[in-house]
């Protein structure tokens, strides 16, 4: 087995286990029986002009050859594969059961209307839940004209401006967060030659669908995050385990001892937190989806020859080297280069129209990401944006945590601005601002320093992010109705780093030395 072909397979693999659940909504399902196929349409004499007429064509009897799904042949199918598949009905209700499941897959023909697919469809790809979701839907049909599907499919995304990549055939629709495939049910008429392998039975359908999840969660670092959340799903049931309920006494008594009892909640939230870390540690380190050897194949797999940084051309094996070496052992680098090399090594792996994937990683790794929270807190490590004379001032909030919470009248905020980039504050941070990532340092000086006061929430007693407009976005607004557009949160870990160094500006003693002294320090 090649290494294309044994990395191809793990991925898929890997792929199978991830996927736990699949839901059809289709309202031609039957579950055969004592050797039933499904409906039955009565004999007709051929003949060599005979049509159906359209009375036929409405009779179930008539399109159950083509129309039916055979849910029992699909769901045994899903279940030789480890998924969990449910057929349910078409309702307005059926959006819930949709967005639980890892793979969705819809009549096109549902109620007699493809437009209630499309409902269907919009309602499941754009609610606030699922804005960010990563979703495989798939439609599967009876219905003739799967080309003509496919386009109004493509342009009901384009509808819901969710950036449908350009697809002349449109069996394959990627947009921004996901695809939607098509495929035929197998017994259906008059399928353009052209399209006789979208054309899948009952039983093969799971397996086409695994594939198509596979390929849209192919690469290292999709890998790494596959593999993480397999081992918290697979390993959930040992998390709950750890924190039982025989466990709650002890938590009260650590509830009580606390100066501020409301902070044992965050504080086992942290806990079980780090319980899933382990699994997801322990199940990467064991299949290293994201390893040398996966780097190597991710290098022979993008088919170029050599690759460009800055002005230095490398071949492959250097390239190999490199990374697997690291940059400081890897000998294709001068040592003069590689002082600077860092600057152009993503536009030598990438493509070279592609940009902003440092920032894009960066901001990944240092901001905490909120899925379908409740409304962000003002407290250490938020970011704002004040419009102040018609211009925009970016500040980081340096407000402890534990001091930002149980508030109970006006409190005092105090902010750091984030300026141009300027080495001399040292700590930078990429901030994202709408859609755009920015390069930025934090000031790190007394004189900057800004306070705001704000009025807390009478229910959670912090101060909480007021949503502004239909594109979900928070503001916070101070007690002179001056608003502050909420830009994100760094993880605490960041945000202490911060804390940390601003405080040692404030702790510096001023002591009087030789000058000379002084400034041979610096020789």
């Amino acid at each position: 087995m090649s290494s294309g072909d044994e990395f191809a397979t793990g991925n898929r693999a890997l792929a199978r286990r991830f996927l736990q659940t699949a839901v059809v909504v289709d309202d031609e399902a039957y579950m055969a029986s004592d050797g039933e196929n499904g409906p039955k349409a009565e004999v007709v004499e051929p003949g060599r002009n005979a049509r159906p007429s359209s009375q036929d064509e409405q009779n179930p009897a008539y399109r159950g050859a083509s129309h039916t799904l055979d849910a029992g042949s699909l769901i045994g199918s899903f279940s030789g594969l480890g998924i969990i598949c449910g057929v349910v009905s078409p309702t307005d209700e059926v959006r819930e059961t949709m967005r639980q499941a890892d793979i969705v897959i819809l009549d096109w023909r549902l109620q007699d209307e493809p437009d209630f697919t499309l409902k269907l469809l919009r309602n499941l790809l754009t609610g606030e839940a699922d804005r960010n979701s990563l979703r495989l839907v798939a439609i599967y049909t009876g219905e003739p004209g799967l080309a003509d599907i496919g386009a109004k499919i493509r342009s009901e995304l384009e509808r819901l401006e969710l950036e449908p990549e350009e697809n002349e055939a449109n069996m394959e629709i990627r947009y921004r967060h996901g695809r939607v495939v098509l495929y035929a049910k197998s017994d259906m008429k008059n399928l353009a030659s052209s399209l006789k392998d979208r054309s899948v039975a009952e039983e093969d359908l799971p397996g086409r669908l695994v594939e198509d999840f596979a390929s849209m969660t192919k690469g290292l670092l999709p890998g790494i995050a596959l593999t993480s959340l397999t081992a918290v799903r697979e390993g959930a049931h040992k998390v709950l385990d750890c924190f039982r309920t025989e466990l709650d006494p002890a938590y009260l008594s650590h509830m009580t001892c606390l100066t501020n009892p409301e902070e044992a909640e965050r504080q086992i939230v942290a806990h079980v937190a780090e319980e899933l870390r382990g699994l997801a540690d322990e199940a990467v380190a064991a299949i290293s989806p994201a390893g040398k050897q996966a780097a190597e194949h991710w290098i022979r797999n993008d088919g170029r020859e050599g690759f460009k940084f800055g002005k230095n051309q490398l071949n492959l094996e250097e390239v190999i080297q490199l990374v697997t070496d690291g940059l400081e052992a890897s000998t294709a680098f001068s040592n003069n280069f590689k002082k600077k090399a860092f600057e152009f090594l993503t536009s030598g792996f990438a493509q070279p129209d592609v940009v902003g994937l440092d920032e894009r990683l960066a901001w990944i790794m240092s901001f905490r990401t909120l899925y379908n929270a409740p409304a962000p807190t003002l407290w250490l490590g938020s970011i704002v944006t004040m419009r102040q004379n018609g211009n925009k001032r970016h500040l980081i909030c340096m407000r402890p945590r534990c001091d930002s919470v149980r508030l109970n009248e006006d409190t005092s905020f105090i902010f750091l601005p984030l300026v141009e980039p300027e080495e001399k504050w040292g700590i930078q941070l990429i901030v994202k601002l709408g859609n755009e990532f920015h390069r930025m340092s934090v000031k790190l000086e007394s004189a900057s320093l800004v306070q705001l006061n704000f009025s807390p929430s009478v229910d959670r007693r912090e101060v909480v992010g007021i949503k502004r407009g239909s594109n979900g976005d928070f503001e916070f607004t101070d007690t002179s109705g001056d608003r502050y557009a909420w830009q994100g949160e760094l993880k605490s870990e960041y945000a202490q780093r911060i804390a940390q160094k601003f405080a040692e500006t404030l702790s510096r003693p001023a002591v009087d030395e030789s000058e000379w002294l002084r400034r041979m320090a610096g020789k």
